[in-house]
C-alpha cells in the first residue's frame, strides 16, 4: 500500500466516524427535544388541572424585566408560562374542561393561569397592557377559558370585576359581625319600651284597651 493510499484510507475513516458521530448527536438532540416537549406538556396539564381560569396574551416586544415584573404582580397562587401554542393545545386536549383553550392559541402567546384571586391577576396583566399600549407591538389579550367555556374579551372584563376570595371573606365577616350588634340593640329596646308602657299605665295616660294590653 502506498503512502498516498494509506493517507486516503485514514481520511475516509475519520470522515466516516465523523458522520456516524454527527448522526448520533442529532439522534440524541432529537430525543432530548422530545423529552423536553413532554416535560412542558406535563407542566401545562398540571397548571390547568388546578386553575380556575386561563388567559392567553401576546407578549412580542415585551422586555424580560417587564415579564418578570408581571410575575411579581400576579398572586402567589397564579402562574405565568410562555409555551408554544401546539404544546398548550395538546395539554388542553388531555385535561377535561379545557378544550376551548385552542381557540386563543395564536401568535406569540404567554399564558396566565389564575386560581382564587382572579381580580389581582387580571390587574397585573392590565398594567402590562397599559405599559405597551403605544408600543410597536402592544400587549393584547387573545381570549381565555373558564369552567369549560371560551372567554371573549367582553367575558374577561366581566370576570376580572369579580371580588377576590379575601374580599368575599371580609364582606361575610362584616355581615356576621353586624348580626349580634343589631340583636343587642333590639334587646336593649325591649326593656325601654316596657318601662315606658308601665310608666304610662301608672300615670293613667293610656286608654283602657291599651291598659289591658299592657297588663296582659
Amino acid at each position: 500500500m502506498s503512502a498516498l493510499q494509506g493517507k486516503r484510507g485514514l481520511m475516509e475513516g475519520l470522515s466516516s466516524r465523523g458522520r456516524v458521530g454527527a448522526r448520533r448527536t442529532l439522534h440524541v438532540s432529537r430525543a432530548l427535544t422530545k423529552e423536553r416537549k413532554h416535560e412542558v406538556v406535563t407542566k401545562l396539564k398540571s397548571e390547568l388541572e388546578t386553575s380556575t381560569a386561563v388567559v392567553g396574551f401576546s407578549f412580542k416586544g415585551v422586555s424580560v424585566s417587564d415579564m418578570e415584573k408581571l410575575r411579581g404582580d400576579i398572586p402567589d397562587d397564579a402562574a405565568l408560562v410562555v409555551a408554544k401554542n401546539t404544546l398548550m393545545k395538546k395539554a388542553a386536549e388531555e385535561v377535561d374542561g379545557w378544550s376551548e383553550v385552542g381557540q386563543f392559541c395564536t401568535g406569540s402567546n404567554a399564558f396566565l393561569f389564575l386560581r382564587e384571586d382572579l381580580k389581582t391577576g387580571f390587574k397585573g396583566l392590565r398594567d402590562l397592557e397599559k405599559t405597551y399600549e403605544k408600543a410597536d407591538y402592544p400587549v393584547e389579550l387573545n381570549g381565555g377559558c373558564c369552567d369549560g367555556d371560551f372567554l371573549s374579551l367582553d367575558d374577561i372584563k366581566k370576570l376580572e370585576k369579580l371580588p377576590s376570595k379575601l374580599e368575599l371573606i371580609a364582606k361575610i365577616a362584616s355581615m356576621v359581625n353586624q348580626v349580634p350588634t343589631r340583636l343587642a340593640v333590639g334587646v336593649k329596646q325591649v326593656p325601654t319600651k316596657l318601662a315606658t308602657g308601665i310608666k304610662k299605665v301608672s300615670e293613667g295616660n293610656v286608654e283602657p284597651a291599651e291598659q289591658a294590653a299592657a297588663q296582659s
